[in-house]
């Protein structure tokens, strides 16, 4: 509500009100980063504007000052499909991204490092805006509310590696959870349950390939993963219920690995993925999500291509559905037809 009042001299002679009008907000904005206490790691922003900014401005990011963001590549800053930087600035609290060429209405995301503070401060939000070339606001977004400092959470940024980069292909992915201190259930932490790894957008689940834990991550004897292909999520337990005693995961670097199948004609724009640590075994209740940059194409693999596809090493409780691709080439319908018919 807006208020007007008229005076003449100090005495009031009129006053009046009127409704005001709604702020719209940036249409999404992320800014996600895992919850480890005093640790350097990484973050990922991503955003989807409705606005341009035509000729370059500027993308920024405003963060509680006891966060510190880092635009070293040695730290993990990438701006992916942002075009045209012309400069970032990890001056102050939080980071700028100076661009020299027009960002259209989309779907963006880049990654940076950042030092998180000891504990959750109690202003924990964070700010996401686009500025023109004259410094005025087109777009943002306000108030988001950062991840939660988890005391006990010691992990190192995750890593992902893959068998292929090539347009269409089948590949391994094998993601890597590095514990750097064990995860103790009776601590602070409390118990982790399941883990779950979010595929991003046009990559495509082989559901049929089980999930290969390839160096002893704590789970149950049998049914311990489950891939879920619509919404594109890889889940492993670590306990079989929820009532079951859980367990530490010790100091280790744990490779899981499954098949996916790359895009057929570009890279999404938010290629992020996402390494969550759950409290259940539904994984509703996550304790902290960690990003990890995705790779382009014609990138080197660092993955062997496999000659056939790896056989199950235990059982498989995948709950997505079990897809076949089927191409089929117009021009040789007939004699695909007349062959099934007469066989």
């Amino acid at each position: 509500t807006w208020l007007l009042r008229a005076l003449a001299g100090a005495r009031e002679v009129a006053w009046g009100a009127a409704a005001g009008f709604g702020v719209v907000q940036m249409q999404r904005a992320e800014v996600v980063y895992g919850g480890m206490p005093s640790v350097t790691s990484h973050v990922a922003v991503i955003f989807s504007t409705s606005q341009s900014l035509i000729g370059g401005g500027i993308v920024e990011v405003q963060a509680p000052p006891f966060y510190k963001f880092s635009c070293r590549a040695a730290d993990g800053f990438n701006v992916l499909f942002i075009p045209g930087l012309r400069a970032c600035d990890d001056s102050g609290h939080g980071l700028r991204l100076h661009l020299n060429q027009t960002i259209a209405a989309g779907d963006y995301a880049f990654t940076a490092g950042v030092t998180n503070p000891a504990f959750t401060p109690s202003k924990n939000e964070f700010s996401v805006l686009l500025l023109d070339k004259d410094g005025g606001v087109t777009d943002a977004r306000v108030g988001l509310e950062g991840a939660r400092i988890v005391q006990g959470l010691y992990l190192s940024p995750p890593k992902i590696a893959f068998s292929s980069s090539q347009k269409g292909a089948e590949a391994e992915i094998q993601v890597t959870l590095k514990v750097s201190n064990t995860l103790n259930p009776q601590e602070t932490l409390g118990p982790v349950r399941a883990i779950q790894i979010a595929v991003p957008e046009r990559f495509t689940l082989i559901v049929k390939e089980p999930v290969r834990n390839l160096d002893g991550l704590p789970t149950p004897e049998a049914a311990w993963y489950h891939l879920y292909y619509v919404e594109g999520l890889v889940r492993v337990d670590i306990v079989a219920s929820e009532k079951a005693q859980p367990k530490n995961v010790p100091t280790g670097n744990y490779r899981l690995s499954f098949q996916v199948r790359l895009p057929e004609f570009w890279m999404p724009n938010v290629n992020i993925w996402r390494l969550s640590l759950c409290r259940d075994l539904l994984c509703t209740d996550p304790i902290s999500t960690l990003p990890i940059r995705g790779f382009q194409f014609g990138d080197s693999a660092e993955l062997a291509q496999a000659a056939g596809a790896p056989g199950p090493t235990q059982q498989q409780s995948g709950h997505g559905c079990r897809c076949v691709r089927i191409s089929v080439l117009l021009l040789g319908a007939t004699a695909v037809l007349f062959q099934a018919v007469t066989s």
